[in-house]
């Protein structure tokens, strides 16, 4: 790994992430199946979701690059704090809308089953009796 020095690493590490989300926008690009509204989500979440992945790498970039040219550490500080709340709005956002594409994407399905019918155990809830009356009697338990 020495020979690809700090940058080369940095981009080696980002690569699958970068590799996913783009395979994620072409698939959403191309596959027509999927509703106009669900679509349209997940494209806005995989775009946000790739922008806050390059503005991690700029970041990792900039990191490194800037510890050999000799900013100081209050201006890495401030920018690292800035891509922090750049991050802290980019990815739950992204993922939002990726999710969100998902629960909307579903059909309803057809009406809600029926409840189950009561044939033993567990048994059917049992309303009390008034106040002052007496409980019906049990049902004869037939022995083991």
């Amino acid at each position: 790994m020495r020979y690809l020095g700090a940058t080369g690493l940095q981009l080696l590490t980002q690569l699958p992430n970068f590799l996913v989300l783009i395979a994620g926008l072409v698939l959403a690009l191309v596959n027509r199946r999927l509703p106009r509204g669900p679509r349209g989500l997940l494209l806005g979440g995989v775009a946000v979701l790739l922008i806050g992945a390059t503005v991690s790498l700029l970041w990792a970039l900039t990191v490194s690059r800037s510890l050999g040219e000799g900013w100081s550490s209050s201006e890495l500080i401030r920018l690292g704090t800035l891509i922090g709340l750049i991050q802290l709005v980019l990815h739950p956002l992204g993922l939002g809308l990726v999710i969100a594409a998902a629960l909307a994407g579903r059909r309803a399905t057809g009406p809600d089953a029926p409840p189950p019918t009561w044939a033993g155990w567990p048994h059917p809830p049992v309303t009390p009796p008034a106040a002052g009356a007496p409980y019906p009697p049990s049902p004869p338990h037939e022995p083991a």
